[in-house]
């Protein structure tokens, strides 16, 4: 059989590890690939090579939204998400696996896990933006290969890919700061979410590590983190200052675009007065007026690097716990202006 694997490979042009992934039923290589060893297999009269009936190896993607159906009105999340999906779906299918997704939220949780354990499935991913320590506890007895996206919880043995965060605020504040702002503001989420809480120690590092002092009554806090309810907390917080900062970091661009109406009611002109950064990239902040400078996540390719990792997990290819953490990139746009003392 090995000979004769690498026979119709070299026919094929392709791989012998590809054939032999083809005709032992495994993953690995695309549906194309695959049709065309099956074809090749009936041609040069290697029927005997056939694999049995393929079984659908599976992977179930779970998409936690903490407040359900209600989330789906947000654009922040609904941005986000969506670009992640895109990526899991894509490498599923290349990765030669059927993807299955079910959506959680914290009412449903404990009863979806107990759903999943009855399937029959070769990995699980979660995408995990809001899941707290307590729902993350439910999957670690599964036994079953999982990666969590977009989350990170060091105290549970669950792979993850995730943004680099603290990186990202150190590109916002730093660019801030080589637009010579010495006073920066910061918007944060707090509760909300763990990517606010690594943005938060983020901007505390780079704020000491850029040698600014750190004034804490320019880190403005509050607890949601989009909608109407994020636009009332800012017209409260940011209406009640009588000093600003000379720029202000935002968790997310939500924020951001929230707070550059709130500042604009308040009299204050964006750049001229204030400059903002915001954190995501999400397709509305290229529409601004002023369009917002921000920092990019790379949500699609997170979706593909999870996939990868499952994978790897599921085929016996990785050990140990691993966390892998995404670079982000900034945006310049015309929310930031130099500031000349």
């Amino acid at each position: 059989m090995a000979v004769k694997a690498k026979e119709l490979a070299k026919l094929l042009g392709i791989s012998p590890a590809s054939v032999s992934l083809v005709l032992n039923n495994k993953p690995g290589v695309s549906e194309a690939t695959r049709n065309k060893v099956f074809s090749a297999l009936k041609e040069f009269g290697y029927e005997d090579l056939l694999p049995d009936t393929v079984e659908e190896k599976k992977i179930l993607f779970l998409v936690y939204r903490k407040n359900g159906s209600k989330a789906e009105a947000s654009p922040y999340f609904s941005q986000i998400f969506t670009g992640i999906i895109e990526g899991v779906e894509y490498q599923v299918k290349n990765c030669g696996y059927k993807l299955m997704i079910t959506y959680s939220d914290s009412k449903s949780i404990a009863l979806d896990v107990e759903k999943i354990k009855e399937e029959q499935i070769e990995g699980l991913l979660l995408l995990a933006t809001e899941m707290v320590e307590e729902q993350m506890k439910l999957f670690t007895d599964m036994h079953v290969p999982t990666v969590i996206i977009d989350n990170y919880m060091g105290s549970e043995d669950l792979d993850s890919v995730a943004i680099n965060n603290e990186q990202g605020v150190d590109l916002a504040v730093s660019h801030l700061v080589s637009m010579g702002h010495r006073e920066i503001g910061y918007l944060h989420v707090e509760g909300n979410a763990n990517n606010f809480v690594e943005r938060y120690y983020g901007f505390l590092r780079s704020i000491r590590e850029n040698h600014l002092k750190l004034n804490e009554d320019n880190i403005v806090e509050f607890t949601s983190a989009g909608g109407d309810a994020a636009y009332l907390e800012l017209k409260e917080h940011l209406g009640a200052r009588k000093n600003m900062p000379t720029a202000f970091f935002a968790d997310n661009d939500i924020i951001a675009i929230w707070a550059i109406r709130v500042l604009r009611e308040n009299g204050y002109r964006i750049p001229e007065d204030i400059s903002i950064v915001g954190f995501d990239d999400i397709s509305i902040s290229s529409m601004m007026e002023p369009p917002l400078t921000t920092i990019q996540t790379p949500k699609y390719a997170i979706g593909c690097v999870a996939v990868n990792s499952l994978v790897s997990k599921i085929e016996g290819k990785s050990e140990g716990i691993q966390k892998i953490e995404m670079k982000t990139a900034l945006v310049e746009r015309q929310s930031v202006k130099h500031h000349s003392v």
